[in-house]
């Protein structure tokens, strides 16, 4: 099967969870989602394989110079998840430690 593109998803919202405050449902209506997850996947074909701190890291330095790559660190891996499980990016099977000391998980394209 093939995976589908990002263009398959262009009615894609976000969603807040049904616990969350009103404000958190307000401001997923007003996130782009496709955009954030091309951000994310330029990310990723440029470095191809990171660790979402790795990920974050690089969306800040890219914002320096290009401000439409401004997203926020959760945002950024919520675009790494959707994109998982849109099957273009997936586990590497590498892991390392993050700036805490705990292990985490290796991302790549698929």
């Amino acid at each position: 099967m093939t995976p589908a593109t990002l263009f398959d998803y262009l009615e894609e919202e976000a969603h807040a969870r049904a616990t969350d405050p009103e404000t958190s449902h307000a401001a997923a209506r007003t996130v782009d989602v496709t955009k954030g997850q091309k951000v994310v996947l330029a990310e990723f074909r440029m470095y191809t394989r990171m660790t979402d701190e790795e990920l974050i890291e690089a969306l800040r330095i890219r914002a320096t110079s290009c401000p439409d790559a401004k997203i926020s660190d959760s945002g950024a891996r919520s675009r790494r998840a959707e994109l998982v499980r849109k099957g273009y990016v997936v586990d590497s099977g590498v892991r390392k430690h993050t700036a805490a000391g705990r292990s985490t998980v290796v991302w790549q394209l698929a």
